[in-house]
Order: C-alpha cells, then structure tokens, then sequence
C-alpha cells in the first residue's frame, strides 16, 4: 500500500519546487496544522493513489468516501495511515465487504 502512495507521491513531485517536495516516509502528514499538502494536492494525492491502487491490487476503491469522512480519526492523517487503511479497503473488497 505504501509503494502505492509513494508512487502518487512521485507523480505530485514532479510538479512540486524542490524545497516543496513531499517527503516520502510513513509518519509525513497529510491532513492537519502540520499537513505537507494543501487541499488540491491532497484531492489530487488520494486520486493518484486510487489510480496506482487498481494498477497494482487490481480494486477499484474510492478511498474519500462517507466511511472515510465519518472516522473519528482521519485515514489521511499521514502516509501510514493512508497505507493502514487502504489495506483494511482492499481486504473489505475481496471478502465482499464494502
């Protein structure tokens, strides 16, 4: 799941100035006061992650949705985050859980 995020990581950099870049590690944070991203970024952040998600696991998720909107703790707090619950996501979807 990290390799995924990682790999969207990537993808945002590119565009991003070299003292902007996204910094590649579990503990960097997402969403918050101390968040690496601005809304756009993070929009653009969850939906490259879904793309590379169906590219390498083969599920289509839609990683902000109600279930996600609703935690009490936000799954896009930092990378592990997103990596712990994209893994709870994908097996949801091959048990046939949604």
């Amino acid at each position: 799941m990290v390799a995924a995020i990682y790999r969207a990581i990537d993808w945002i950099n590119e565009e991003l100035p070299v003292d902007r870049k996204i910094i590649k590690a579990p503990e960097t944070k997402l969403l918050g006061p101390k968040s690496v991203l601005d809304s756009m970024r993070l929009v653009t952040l969850i939906v490259t992650t879904e793309r590379e998600i169906q590219e390498a696991f083969g599920v289509a998720l839609t990683l902000a949705d109600e279930r996600a909107l609703s935690m009490k703790e936000s799954p896009f707090r930092s990378i592990q985050s997103l990596a712990d619950y994209i893994g709870t996501l994908i097996i949801d979807a091959r048990n046939g859980r949604e």
